[in-house]
């Protein structure tokens, strides 16, 4: 089993391009789905509130509060990283586990690179477009995401910095079928 992780800016399209991955049959995982899934257990949420300030939750969880707080503070995000990363990292090596008979499984990991989590994956691909495709993308998401756009943007490393890292790219702002087609034909030749 070769384990690739991809990753990218935000709204640069990894879950389009896991999305098409799992269609044509790969299994998927993605670290944004695992999340969500882990802030509905009522275990975590308490969790997380005890991390932080109860007046800042006065109505209890609330996931967009949430992002508020740790988008505008680098502490605070820092603190619900180092409690959430060790699950989302757990999620991932059990997900590996179930499919080591696969031959190629991805995992969609949105800071790779800034957590250290590349080391646990073979290969990586780093999906990219153009800056206006990307504000784009999170216009059509909403205000809210668009809001945290450029909070987001400051906190992952620069596109290119991402590029560089990786042992490929996926451009969406092109065919990403073909692109995809290329990665795997060489992944599966080493």
């Amino acid at each position: 089993m070769k384990s690739i992780a991809i990753t990218g800016s935000f709204a640069s399209g990894k879950t389009f391009v896991l999305k098409y991955l799992e269609k044509v049959g790969y299994k998927t995982f993605s670290c944004d789905d695992y999340v969500r899934e882990l802030y509905l257990e009522p275990n975590i949420r308490k969790d997380i509130l005890c991390l932080f300030d109860k007046k800042l939750f006065e109505n209890g969880f609330d996931k967009k509060k949430l992002s508020q707080i740790i988008y505008s503070d680098d502490n605070q995000r820092r603190k619900l990283e180092q409690y959430i990363h060790p699950k989302v990292r757990k999620g991932i090596n059990d997900f590996q586990n179930k499919h080591l008979n696969e031959p190629l499984i991805f995992v969609e990991v949105p800071l790779l690179f800034e957590t250290g989590f590349n080391s646990y994956f073979d290969y990586s691909i780093c999906v990219y477009c153009s800056e206006e495709s990307r504000k784009d993308r999170a216009t059509e998401r909403g205000d809210f995401y668009l809001k945290i756009y450029s909070k987001i943007k400051n906190i992952q490393l620069p596109q290119e910095k991402k590029k560089n890292l990786a042992n490929f790219q996926i451009n969406t702002d092109l065919d990403i079928e073909i692109q995809i087609k290329e990665i795997i034909a060489k992944v599966q030749l080493v």
